[in-house]
């Protein structure tokens, strides 16, 4: 990682580990809120760990309603130690959606907003490329709402990704202290990183074997799914890499984190239809954190075949015993 500070003005600056939590579900799909409790509590007690990221894409977001996010955000603010910052992803495809779950959010205690494109349709998607219709709508949550913005950038193969000229306007608003980089490949990485890592923070964002490569490019940190299991490992990562011990930072790359991306994110190149969400929670299963994979409709829960494909990897990289039986809940 890189710890220079980005430029001044900034009212925070993010580093080290942001996980993205899951949101854990009953028999009857409601929220299990002592599994979730359960759930943030383990991730937060992790030394290294900088925030918890909830209600975020990996927490199944677009099947939460804006009650079950601030439900969520209370047994957060229980859990979290101190100094860990809260941060709740935001979704919504008007302004006025934005800036109302934002204030409801806000007042239940979120400290930042990890803000999904709200350009994200068809209609809208040629606007990503205007620097100023972008702008906008970021201008509005920093006026109004005045908390810190993460900016989700997605991948360029995903049509909803934003520009470097749209990326350079956001970054000069106040509140816009950093952005997740889930730009896929490294050469989309490297842009955002080389061009504007004295403007914001820059955290990696990919599920997948760039990562490593990516952190050693240059970051400031990272916030990814994958690190909501055995998060210790992810910080014990990006300490590695911090300190330049490369050769220690690969070994342990290759050896955990290489096995559980690809049995649980597919590497980000999927080819089955199995929820991500589904099988983050699955391994949580398996280590004993939670009681049930399931995810809510439509999502592809998983199957016994994909259980065992997940025990294998978390076999392999060492965090369960090859005695341990697969239990699909």
């Amino acid at each position: 990682m890189n710890t220079k500070t980005p430029a001044l003005g900034k009212k925070l600056v993010m580093r080290g580990l942001y996980p993205a939590t899951i949101t854990p579900f009953a028999e009857d799909f409601s929220i299990d809120y002592a599994a979730l409790e359960q759930h943030l509590s383990e991730t937060a007690n992790v030394d290294g760990v900088e925030g918890l990221v909830v209600n975020a894409g990996l927490a199944e977001l677009l099947q939460l309603t804006l009650d079950e996010q601030i439900k969520v955000l209370e047994v957060t603010k229980r859990v979290r130690r101190t100094g860990q910052l809260i941060v709740t992803g935001l979704e919504g495809q008007t302004v006025e959606t934005l800036l109302s779950n934002a204030l409801a959010l806000k007042q239940a205690g979120a400290e930042a907003f990890l803000v999904f494109p709200p350009f994200d349709i068809r209609a809208y998607r040629r606007l990503l490329a205007d620097p100023k219709s972008v702008a906008s709508v970021f201008k509005v949550l920093d006026e109004k709402v005045d908390l810190p913005m993460i900016v989700f950038q997605y991948p360029p193969h995903s049509g909803s990704s934003y520009p470097l000229e749209t990326l350079r306007e956001l970054v000069k608003i106040p509140n816009v202290v950093a952005i997740k980089a889930a730009s896929g490949q490294l050469p989309a990485y490297t842009e955002v990183w080389d061009n504007l890592k004295d403007a914001a923070s820059v955290l990696v964002a990919v599920d997948s074997p760039p990562l490593l490569d990516m952190l050693l490019h240059g970051s400031h940190g990272a916030l990814i799914g994958i690190s909501a299991i055995a998060p210790a490992k992810w910080v014990e990562l990006l300490e590695l890499v911090d300190s330049k011990q490369i050769a220690q930072a690969r070994s342990l790359f290759e050896k955990v984190c290489m096995p559980i991306m690809e049995s649980v994110f597919e590497n980000q190149m999927p080819k089955r239809l199995t929820s991500e969400a589904a099988a983050t929670k699955e391994a949580l299963v398996q280590l004993g954190q939670i009681p049930s994979s399931r995810a809510r409709l439509p999502a592809v829960n998983v199957s016994p075949e994909v259980a065992q494909e997940i025990k294998i990897s978390l076999v392999k990289a060492g965090l369960l015993g090859a005695e341990q039986k697969t239990k699909v809940a």
